[in-house]
């Protein structure tokens, strides 16, 4: 139940704080990114591709991401982010999960559509837990 004081929790989309961040940001990012996925690469070759694929999953920008977040904004917006990354691999585990389950049965587009309903339903619904277990981590107006 939400009181008058409760936290505004739903998500928002703010386009303007994207010209915010600072190119070198970017480039650090970019970086990173590139250097995670040729590593993910390399293990492919060596080990093969079905080993390989598995760190091709390896959220590439996130640890550039938290770095400078932590730098920027804090320890505590840079714990939200993370908490927030490791909510979204679940998901995308449901996902890869509701995927594999339905290629055997379905067509493929029918198989996407069913396993993107099921990654929208599964993040949904860990947000609404993580905002009803931990609402502190979901005020964006209280950092």
């Amino acid at each position: 139940m939400r009181g008058d004081d409760a936290p505004d929790v739903r998500p928002r989309l703010e386009l303007r704080r994207a010209r915010e961040v600072p190119f070198q940001h970017l480039a650090v990012r970019f970086a990173l990114g590139a250097a995670i996925s040729v590593a993910a690469a390399l293990i492919g070759t060596v080990a093969g591709t079905r080993f390989g694929g598995m760190f091709l999953a390896f959220p590439a920008i996130l640890p550039a991401s938290l770095t400078l977040i932590e730098h920027e904004e804090g320890v505590r917006r840079a714990d939200r982010s993370a908490v927030g990354a490791v909510l979204g691999g679940t998901a995308l585990l449901v996902f890869a999960g509701a995927a594999e389950a339905a290629l055997g049965h379905l067509a493929a587009g029918a198989a996407l559509a069913v396993a993107t309903v099921a990654w929208a339903g599964a993040a949904c619904l860990l947000y609404i837990i993580l905002a009803y277990l931990r609402p502190d981590d979901c005020d964006r107006h209280n950092d």
